[in-house]
């Protein structure tokens, strides 16, 4: 049960980081769009307070230690349903912060992050559970 709440936990990091991200490029393209200003001062005057870094700071911190719990507790619990998509999960969230170069690859990431977190949530919707009964059975006779 743990292992469900930090692979959602580190979803809902990675989609709030991305949203985040997301306003952060809007200010700075409607900066430059409305009020015609320079790209390196559209940037300076969209994070003036210093907010929406800080904010992606902390989210980084947090995405990037809950992934890699999440990621150690994937990789402890490998019998149940969805390996690999819990583990590239966790590993994409992880890494998510940190693949900011070229717009193009970045924006690729983001979608394929977003993608893989709708695809498990689908999939833990429509599991009844990840451990069959007699599994259970023998662990309560332990």
């Amino acid at each position: 049960m743990i292992n469900r709440v930090l692979n959602v936990c580190t979803g809902i990091i990675g989609v709030l980081y991305i949203l985040v991200d997301i306003v952060f490029h809007l200010t700075v393209w409607g900066l430059i769009k409305f009020k015609r200003v320079s790209y390196p001062l559209a940037f300076r005057l969209a994070d003036n307070k210093s907010l929406f870094f800080s904010i992606i700071l902390i989210l980084t911190f947090i995405m990037s230690l809950l992934s890699l719990i999440a990621l150690i507790s994937n990789l402890i619990l490998f019998v149940r349903a969805d390996f690999i998509l819990r583990v590239v999960l966790t590993t994409s969230g992880f890494f998510l912060p940190f693949v900011h170069g070229e717009a193009t690859l970045s924006l690729c990431f983001e979608v394929f992050f977003i993608s893989l977190f709708l695809i498990y949530l689908y999939k833990i919707s429509h599991r009844k559970q990840d451990i069959s009964d007699s599994e259970f059975e023998n662990y309560k006779q332990m």
